[in-house]
Protein backbone atom coordinates (compact mmCIF):
# COMPACT_ATOMS: atom_id res chain seq x y z
CA UNK A 1 0.00 0.00 0.00
CA UNK A 2 1.28 3.44 -0.94
CA UNK A 3 2.18 5.73 1.96
CA UNK A 4 -0.01 8.87 1.58
CA UNK A 5 2.66 11.06 3.19
CA UNK A 6 5.08 10.14 0.41
CA UNK A 7 2.79 11.14 -2.45
CA UNK A 8 3.41 14.43 -4.16
CA UNK A 9 0.84 17.14 -3.55
CA UNK A 10 -0.92 18.56 -6.55
CA UNK A 11 0.16 21.99 -7.68
CA UNK A 12 -2.46 24.58 -8.62
CA UNK A 13 -1.83 27.89 -10.35
CA UNK A 14 -4.26 30.62 -9.35
CA UNK A 15 -4.45 33.22 -12.12
CA UNK A 16 -6.19 36.12 -10.41
CA UNK A 17 -5.52 39.85 -10.32
CA UNK A 18 -7.70 40.73 -7.32
CA UNK A 19 -5.70 40.52 -4.04
CA UNK A 20 -8.77 39.51 -2.00
CA UNK A 21 -9.60 36.68 -4.38
CA UNK A 22 -5.96 35.58 -4.41
CA UNK A 23 -6.00 35.33 -0.63
CA UNK A 24 -9.37 33.56 -0.59
CA UNK A 25 -8.31 30.87 -3.07
CA UNK A 26 -4.90 30.44 -1.48
CA UNK A 27 -6.45 29.92 1.97
CA UNK A 28 -9.00 27.44 0.61
CA UNK A 29 -6.37 25.38 -1.17
CA UNK A 30 -3.11 25.68 0.75
CA UNK A 31 -3.84 22.91 3.25
CA UNK A 32 -4.31 20.29 0.55
CA UNK A 33 -2.39 21.56 -2.47
CA UNK A 34 0.73 23.48 -3.34
CA UNK A 35 -0.35 26.79 -4.82
CA UNK A 36 1.17 29.61 -6.81
CA UNK A 37 -0.40 32.90 -7.82
CA UNK A 38 -0.08 34.86 -11.06
CA UNK A 39 -1.56 38.36 -11.27
CA UNK A 40 -1.52 38.64 -15.06
CA UNK A 41 -1.59 36.51 -18.17
CA UNK A 42 2.10 37.27 -18.78
CA UNK A 43 3.05 36.15 -15.27
CA UNK A 44 0.92 33.00 -15.62
CA UNK A 45 2.54 32.20 -18.98
CA UNK A 46 6.00 32.44 -17.41
CA UNK A 47 5.07 30.32 -14.40
CA UNK A 48 3.44 27.65 -16.56
CA UNK A 49 6.63 27.38 -18.60
CA UNK A 50 8.89 27.34 -15.52
CA UNK A 51 7.17 24.54 -13.60
CA UNK A 52 4.53 21.86 -13.92
CA UNK A 53 1.02 22.52 -12.64
CA UNK A 54 -1.74 19.95 -12.23
CA UNK A 55 -4.59 22.46 -12.59
CA UNK A 56 -5.16 26.16 -13.31
CA UNK A 57 -7.86 28.36 -11.81
CA UNK A 58 -8.24 31.07 -14.46
CA UNK A 59 -9.92 34.39 -13.81
CA UNK A 60 -11.40 35.69 -17.05
CA UNK A 61 -10.92 39.39 -16.42
CA UNK A 62 -7.25 40.20 -15.81
CA UNK A 63 -5.30 43.44 -15.68
CA UNK A 64 -2.94 43.99 -18.55
CA UNK A 65 -3.03 43.32 -22.27
CA UNK A 66 -4.47 39.81 -22.14
CA UNK A 67 -7.49 38.25 -20.45
CA UNK A 68 -7.90 34.70 -19.18
CA UNK A 69 -9.72 33.45 -22.27
CA UNK A 70 -6.95 34.65 -24.57
CA UNK A 71 -4.32 33.02 -22.36
CA UNK A 72 -6.32 29.78 -22.36
CA UNK A 73 -6.45 29.82 -26.17
CA UNK A 74 -2.67 30.36 -26.35
CA UNK A 75 -2.04 27.50 -23.93
CA UNK A 76 -4.32 25.12 -25.81
CA UNK A 77 -2.47 25.94 -29.05
CA UNK A 78 0.88 25.01 -27.51
CA UNK A 79 2.19 21.44 -27.17
CA UNK A 80 1.98 20.02 -23.67
CA UNK A 81 -1.02 21.99 -22.42
CA UNK A 82 -3.88 20.23 -24.18
CA UNK A 83 -4.77 18.05 -21.20
CA UNK A 84 -4.09 20.58 -18.43
CA UNK A 85 -7.35 21.20 -16.54
CA UNK A 86 -8.18 24.92 -16.71
CA UNK A 87 -11.18 26.08 -14.70
CA UNK A 88 -12.61 29.49 -15.53
CA UNK A 89 -13.41 31.17 -12.23
CA UNK A 90 -15.21 34.41 -12.83
CA UNK A 91 -17.86 36.85 -11.68
CA UNK A 92 -19.26 36.71 -15.21
CA UNK A 93 -22.07 34.27 -14.50
CA UNK A 94 -24.37 34.40 -17.51
CA UNK A 95 -24.87 31.30 -19.69
CA UNK A 96 -23.05 32.99 -22.59
CA UNK A 97 -20.02 33.57 -20.33
CA UNK A 98 -19.84 29.86 -19.53
CA UNK A 99 -20.15 29.05 -23.24
CA UNK A 100 -17.37 31.51 -24.15
CA UNK A 101 -15.08 30.03 -21.50
CA UNK A 102 -15.63 26.48 -22.72
CA UNK A 103 -15.21 27.52 -26.37
CA UNK A 104 -11.88 29.17 -25.47
CA UNK A 105 -10.64 25.84 -24.15
CA UNK A 106 -11.43 25.95 -20.45
CA UNK A 107 -12.15 22.49 -19.08
CA UNK A 108 -14.89 23.77 -16.81
CA UNK A 109 -16.40 26.88 -15.27
CA UNK A 110 -17.18 28.08 -11.74
CA UNK A 111 -19.00 31.36 -11.13
CA UNK A 112 -17.86 33.61 -8.28
CA UNK A 113 -18.41 33.60 -5.42
CA UNK A 114 -17.12 30.02 -5.25
CA UNK A 115 -17.83 27.95 -2.16
CA UNK A 116 -15.13 25.80 -0.65
CA UNK A 117 -17.18 22.66 -1.30
CA UNK A 118 -17.78 23.51 -4.97
CA UNK A 119 -14.11 24.30 -5.52
CA UNK A 120 -12.79 21.14 -3.88
CA UNK A 121 -15.41 19.00 -5.63
CA UNK A 122 -14.47 20.47 -9.04
CA UNK A 123 -10.76 19.91 -8.44
CA UNK A 124 -11.35 16.30 -7.40
CA UNK A 125 -13.63 15.73 -10.39
CA UNK A 126 -11.12 17.09 -12.90
CA UNK A 127 -8.04 15.44 -11.42
CA UNK A 128 -9.72 12.19 -10.36
CA UNK A 129 -8.32 12.55 -6.84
Amino acid sequence: MKDPSSSKRMTILIVEDDPHSQLYFTKLLSGLYDTAVAESAAEAWDQLHDRKFDLVLMDISLKGDEDGLSLTRRLRAEDGYGMLPIVAVTAYAFPDDRKRALEAGCTDYLPKPVSSNDLHHKIAELTHK
